[in-house]
């Protein structure tokens, strides 16, 4: 098989037609040069120049042969110089637990594009279990989840701290509180889906009150959520406040005071132990440890 610097050496001296001078530009000499020639001649059982005076042109073969090859040599040598450079190019393949995806990434990531106009984003929004599996199956690069990281294989950092709150658009829950969560464990429930890190982190600290609750509905997402319980006064959920800082600010759901717990969780950034960290890889990991391992 043909090598990549024959086929350099191919095309340049059917655009120069003279030996000496494709040697002086690789830095070889002529008989180096001849060598790579006819060894690429003798792989493809014939010639493909014609001697013209001093000159080496092309032959009929030898046309075909740089129609073919050239655009891919072509493509080579700039996917080479990309690689090379020392500005950060390529392609981020991120998966977020559905709190931190709407709430939190997009600034990020849009900071940080920013900053490296070459970097191309790509972020799918799952729960907490998906996400596990997108990173153990290396579909993505960097996972992110809330709550416990207790999965063999993965490399498990603390970015920041976030709680979780229950809240309700009926404002008396939150003028006769504070409650105990049994109090409240009839009332119409409105959870995230099985495999949830914000419904896990919720039921477990409620345990065992959990088995009591009446989830009157799961839904995926969390805007569903925060507006059915606009919505619906009599409907009462627990969320994570980063999701909810507006309605609270602006007064359309109320917090719920709860007595004798806390509902505080971890955002977790998880990778394969054995993980290769590009470049790229490892400059995004240290801005996000940067921008908000110290939230």
């Amino acid at each position: 098989m043909y090598t990549l610097k024959q086929l350099e050496l191919f095309i340049d001296l059917a655009q120069s037609e003279k030996i000496i001078e494709t040697a002086r530009r690789f830095g070889l000499s002529q008989s180096a040069v001849s060598m790579a020639i006819k060894e690429l001649e003798r792989l493809l059982k014939e010639p493909l120049y014609e001697r013209i005076g001093k000159r080496l042109v092309l032959n009929s073969r030898g046309a075909l042969l740089m129609r073919e090859v050239k655009p891919h040599v072509d493509a080579l040598k700039r996917i080479y110089t990309q690689m090379s450079s020392d500005s950060l190019q390529g392609e981020l393949r991120l998966a977020a637990s559905v709190t931190i995806a709407e709430y939190l990434m997009p600034t990020l990531i849009s900071e940080y594009m920013n900053v490296n106009e070459e970097v191309s984003v790509s972020l799918a929004s799952a729960n907490t279990h998906d996400v596990n599996e997108m990173v153990r199956s290396g579909e993505v690069d960097l996972g992110f989840i809330e709550g416990v990281c207790d999965e063999d294989g993965f490399v498990c950092e603390t970015l920041m701290r976030d709680e979780l709150v229950v809240v309700t658009s009926d404002r008396r829950l939150r003028d006769e509180g504070p409650w105990f969560i049994d109090q409240l464990a009839d009332r119409k429930w409105i959870l995230r889906e099985k495999g949830s890190g914000t419904r896990s982190v919720f039921l477990s600290a409620i345990a065992p009150v959990d088995r009591e609750l009446n989830v009157w509905m799961e839904l995926e997402q969390t805007e569903s959520i925060k507006n059915f319980l606009l919505c619906r006064s009599e409907c009462i959920s627990a969320l994570p406040r980063i999701c909810v800082r507006r309605e609270l600010e602006e007064g359309r759901l109320y917090e719920v005071s709860i007595r004798a717990h806390e509902f505080e969780r971890d955002f977790i950034m998880i990778s394969r132990t054995k993980q290769f960290d590009s470049r790229l890889l490892a400059h995004f990991r240290e801005y996000l440890l940067n921008s908000i391992g110290v939230k």
